[in-house]
């Protein structure tokens, strides 16, 4: 018998994330790990955030299993770490929406 007073949220399925994600729309920058100039950076907005991984919009299309350097903004604090892109589709609106996982 569980004595906790929290809910755990139903897993389902289809889900394969490790940990929830929990949304989040902050500004965010996303580059190839071997740049040397700030040309190749692309602005992304980060649309939910957790300990494995982040999904994000950007406007172009970002190859799937490339590795990324993401910068996250939240307040004061920076988040900086190198990604691996898991996912990668059009949205209605134009853009992609892309999922990473932390690596």
């Amino acid at each position: 018998m569980e004595t906790s007073t929290a809910r755990k949220p139903p897993k389902r399925d289809d889900e394969r994330r490790r940990t929830p994600r929990v949304p989040h729309v902050v500004e965010a920058w996303l580059w190839s790990p071997t740049a040397k100039d700030q040309k190749g950076r692309m602005e992304a907005v980060a649309i939910n955030l957790s300990r494995s991984g982040v999904g994000f919009c950007v406007k172009r299309e970002v190859p799937t299993g490339a590795f990324f350097v993401i910068q996250i903004g939240l307040g004061d604090q920076q988040l900086l770490s190198e990604v691996r892109i898991l996912t990668c589709r059009r949205i209605p609106d134009g853009q992609f929406e892309v999922g990473a996982e932390f690596v």
